[in-house]
This record gives structure tokens, sequence and C-alpha cells, in this order.
């Protein structure tokens, strides 16, 4: 069972059994309807708050999505008790503070964002964080890398990143056009003044 539909997160999360009436007739659902739902897709749908906690007590669901919406604070730690959640899309968000480092504890997460956020801090570069390639956090403006001796290192986006490359090589060009420049020159020197061929131009003009 897969839902995608407008339901506040407060009503999926309380681990209840509820009842409603569609046309005529009451439907009655016991806590294992929860159980049975494999993905949750609550994208675009313009919902707004803090994402609550009660989320990690889903620990059957395999894909989480809740981009594009207005979601403040921050990523709930509970989120890593969903132990067989294999996606996890938090983009277009207005998310802030660090990736909680629990997150790192889900073996099963393959496929991972939080771009276009507020966070910040460090990014986790454990577990199956250390296979997320920089567009799962593009847009976070305060996100850094981890590296080397625990520091830290702002995220590029692709064009600085093209940026970065090219000004460590401008010194080399600048050195290959030097150094061709130089030889050149002193090519046409030696061949005007050292050959006969040369000689007999510099002559007529």
């Amino acid at each position: 069972m897969y839902y995608d539909g407008p339901l506040f997160l407060d009503v999926i999360c309380v681990l209840q059994g509820f009842t409603f009436s569609t046309k005529g007739n009451i439907y009655t659902f016991s806590r294992s309807f929860y159980n049975l739902m494999s993905g949750i897709d609550l994208s675009a749908n313009m919902l707004s708050g803090e994402i609550p906690w009660e989320i990690g007590n889903l620990s059957h669901v395999k894909s989480l999505n809740l981009s594009h919406n207005f979601f403040i604070g921050q990523i709930p730690a509970t989120i890593a008790n969903m132990s067989a959640l294999e996606s996890l899309d938090l983009s277009h968000n207005e998310l802030g503070g660090p990736i909680p480092w629990q997150l790192t504890q889900m073996s099963s997460l393959e496929v991972f964002s939080v771009a276009y956020n507020n966070l910040s801090g460090c990014i986790p570069n454990s577990g199956q964080f250390s296979s997320f390639n920089m567009e799962s956090y593009l847009g976070n403006t305060n996100l850094q890398n981890s590296s080397q001796g625990n520091q830290c290192s702002p995220v590029l986006g692709p064009m600085e990143v093209e940026d970065v490359g090219e000004a460590s090589d401008d010194p080399v060009l600048y050195i290959i056009c030097a150094a061709s420049f130089v030889l050149a020159f002193w090519a046409t020197v030696a061949f005007l003044f050292c050959l006969p061929f040369g000689q007999r131009v510099m002559l007529q003009l």
C-alpha cells in the first residue's frame, strides 16, 4: 500500500485505529493498517510546521517524500527508527539545524535529498552517507562538507566547483603560454640570423 495525498502527518503518526465515513459507508481501520503502508508521498501539499517526531514510529515504510512543502524546524532524529526506509526526500522545504547523526545508522537508505533547505553544520560522512553525492545537499548555504581532521568546508554548487577548477588551472596555463612565447621568439631569431636564407630575408627587408 502506498499513500499519496494531502493528509496531516499527525494523523498518520498516531498509531491508533481510526474510523471515517464516505458516501454513507463507515470504514474502520485498526492500528495494523499503518504496517501495510510501504510508502508515503506528501510532496507539494503546502504542508507547514515541524515534522513530528512520531514519524519514526512508521518502521515499515520504505519511501518517505515530504518535498516541496513549508516544513520548518529540525529534521527529527527519530527518522532513524524507520529501519526499512530506502528513500527519504526532504528537499525544497525550510528545515534548519544540522543533519542528525543518527541517520547514518540507516543501513537501508539508498536515496537521500535535503537540497534547498536552510540546514547548517557538517554533512555526515559515515554509513550510507558516504555514497550520496553533493546534489543531495545543494541550496544549503550553511551546510559544510566533512574533511580530514573533522574540519568542514562549504558545500559548492556546480558552477562554484567549475570555477574552482578553472582557477587552479590558470597558473599552469600562464606558464605554458609564456614558455611557448619564449621558444617561438628565440626560434625566430635563430632562423633570421643563423641560416643563410634568413640572412637574405633580413637584407631584403
